[in-house]
């Protein structure tokens, strides 16, 4: 499997326990140097204690049926992957939730961790 479908898969896997509610899959993901941004925050999070903090604040309080990973693309550079995609989150009563995601992937000791995440909405829930 080349670094590409490694990284995209490794993310589909993380988004799948994601929709549970279950953000651990993140945390796992992170690397010690992780820094992450969401419409949620006020400014970034910054290592991997900080960014668990966030997300185990909020783990086990949603879920949502399905989603969609929209045209994954990843950008190798040497043992840096970009991934950049859409998201769709299909949500219990039908609504839908729209998002722009860049995941940035860093070989480290042979294992794709989780530097960078960026996630912003493209339609607001209204």
């Amino acid at each position: 499997m080349s670094p590409n479908e490694i990284i995209i898969k490794k993310e589909r896997t993380i988004l799948d326990r994601w929709i549970t509610g279950d953000t651990f899959g993140f945390i796992e993901a992170a690397a010690d140097e992780i820094t992450y941004f969401d419409p949620g925050l006020e400014k970034r999070c910054t290592g991997k204690k900080e960014f668990q903090n966030w997300f185990s604040s909020f783990n086990g309080t949603f879920s949502f049926p399905d989603y969609e990973l929209i045209d994954p693309q990843v950008q190798m550079h040497g043992d840096v992957g970009v991934l950049t995609f859409n998201f769709v989150g299909f949500m219990q009563d039908g609504s839908k939730e729209y998002w722009n995601s860049t995941e940035v992937y860093k070989l480290m000791e042979g294992e794709w961790k989780l530097i960078h995440s960026h996630w912003s909405q493209t339609k607001p829930k209204r």
